[in-house]
């Protein structure tokens, strides 16, 4: 036992103290004690405060940490090693950008690409992105707001100006007016279609009927239309035309009774003469009705 003295048992607690201090730095930084070959390159133009040991997250899954960073003095860029978990791909066309979480502390956020099956080799370096947080994307709105501060006061006093106008209280009074005109409008026809729109779509609903009524008849009236001889009446109208132009014939024939009737002049002169005779005997039968009538008011007397 004379092995662990009082020397020996000081030393092992410093050298386990020390074993100990190193893992809690290890453990708090985020380092891994094995040493990881799946390690990948990120080049980007700002790192906004990103340190050694960060979370490399994708998805927001913890993946990798930020090995080291080194800054190119020709490019003007820095160049970020990080380390992925084994055997995690990184798709070909993927992005890197920071973000920061809520105490804000920035993290590094892999955006992977839409094909899964071609992948980046390890030690291959991807496009970096820069910080789109809210924060940064509120510095980058101060010099717009700044600029838009004097265009805002002038608004601000034009609307002012416009508001103190007695024209726009004019204006209110009138909208308002307007509304109670329309209100009034609106139950009038509120009114309107109660009351007369029934009886409108009644007399829509006979007069719908009575077109019905009209197309059935017009339907039975084109089919007795349909079932009629026409042939038959074509047929009775030529022999009316026929024999008409038959009569006309004869008319115009100075050899038959209707043309001689109708051309000899001997006709019209007897029957002009029979005329003349008969008005004459007339006149005569004026004149001297006793010639002809013979008759007595109170009987007739015998002659002796």
């Amino acid at each position: 036992m004379k092995f662990f003295t009082k020397e020996v048992r000081i030393g092992l607690t410093a050298i386990i103290a020390i074993v100990i201090i190193y893992l809690g730095i290890v453990f708090l930084k985020g380092l891994t004690l094995s040493q990881s070959n799946n390690s990948y390159y990120v080049e980007m133009e700002d790192v906004n405060g990103l340190s050694v040991a960060a979370d490399v997250m994708v998805n927001g899954v913890k993946v990798g940490t930020v090995k080291e960073m080194t800054f190119q003095q020709q490019a003007q860029k820095v160049i970020v090693k990080i380390e992925l978990e084994e055997n995690f791909k990184v798709p070909v066309g993927s992005q890197a950008t920071l973000t920061k979480d809520m105490l804000g502390a920035p993290k590094m956020k892999v955006i992977l690409g839409t094909n899964p099956t071609v992948c980046l080799h390890q030690g291959d370096t991807i496009p970096g992105l820069p910080m789109s947080d809210l924060m940064t994307a509120a510095g980058e709105m101060v010099p717009k707001v700044d600029a838009l501060l004097p265009k805002l006061d002038s608004i601000l006093t034009a609307l002012s100006t416009i508001v103190s106008d007695p024209a726009i209280t004019n204006s209110l009074h009138n909208v308002e007016a307007l509304t109670a005109d329309l209100r009034t409008t609106t139950h009038f026809l509120g009114q309107v279609m109660d009351n007369q729109v029934p009886t409108l779509l009644t007399n829509v609903n006979k007069v719908v009927t009575t077109a019905g009524t009209a197309a059935d008849n017009l339907a039975k009236t084109t089919s007795h239309l349909q079932e009629m001889d026409f042939n038959g009446l074509m047929t009775n109208a030529n022999n009316a035309v026929d024999n008409l132009n038959s009569f006309t014939d004869k008319l115009n024939n100075p050899n038959s009774s209707l043309g001689l009737l109708m051309n000899d002049n001997s006709v019209y002169n007897h029957l002009d003469s029979t005329a003349n005779n008969a008005a004459l005997l007339l006149q005569d039968l004026r004149e001297n009705p006793k010639r002809y009538v013979h008759f007595s008011l109170f009987g007739r007397k015998d002659k002796k």
